[in-house]
């Protein structure tokens, strides 16, 4: 019987450490909760130093940032170029407008369906609470939310806080609920090897529409 030697202490050479960090804090955010996850146990978990963690990553605020960063630099440009196409269409749909933004998120949760839906999840979170980690992660955030802003005027057909406050209570329930997809209350809205049901996206799509298109008409 052979035993591996012990390894020693020091910097690790046989893994790409940000990168393992990341993958790991991203499934800890995403199966727990932020709040709940120090840097103390993702460096336990990932099998380095808390050292090395801090080293590259020298706060949590940064650590989360960096989770966000890695898949949205893709599902940000993607965005904001749909919106910026909508904005030159004469005449766009309020479809159009939800699926700028579901599309997008959709693709990252298929294409990655289990480390896509812990970012998710992590993104719902931090978006909905306004968080500075949200920002910094997808860099041009702030300017998304005014691209958004005026993707959301030209569909509706005005800017008011009503329609703001309707607007942002739309998508952010529809990023929940594209967050929650594996929640059993979704009847296998999700699955870890096929990613998302298409029927439970249009579903979801339809719904989040048909909410902005009636509050048009609402008194």
């Amino acid at each position: 019987m052979t035993t591996e030697p012990a390894r020693r202490p020091g910097r690790r050479l046989d893994l790409d450490v940000p990168e393992t960090v990341i993958s790991v804090a991203e499934r800890m955010f995403g199966e727990a909760s932020i709040d709940s996850v120090s840097l103390r146990s993702v460096a336990r978990e990932a099998g380095v130093a808390p050292a090395a963690v801090t080293y590259h990553f020298p706060s949590k605020h940064i650590l989360v940032a960096a989770v966000v960063e890695r898949r949205s630099r893709e599902v940000g440009r993607t965005i904001r170029d749909r919106l910026t196409a909508l904005l030159e269409q004469p005449a766009p749909g309020v479809r159009d407008l939800v699926d700028a933004i579901l599309e997008p998120m959709v693709a990252v949760v298929d294409g990655d369906p289990v480390g896509g839906l812990h970012w998710m999840k992590i993104i719902a979170r931090l978006a909905v609470t306004d968080d500075p980690a949200f920002y910094d992660g997808v860099q041009t955030g702030r300017d998304l939310n005014v691209l958004f802003g005026d993707a959301s005027a030209a569909t509706l057909g005005e800017r008011t806080p009503v329609v703001g406050r309707r607007t942002g209570l739309a998508i952010f329930g529809m990023l929940t609920a594209l967050a929650g997809a594996d929640l059993v209350g979704y009847d296998g809205a999700f699955s870890p090897e096929t990613g998302l049901d298409p029927d439970f996206v249009e579903q979801l799509a339809v719904f989040t529409a048909a909410g902005l298109a009636a509050g048009l008409t609402s008194p």
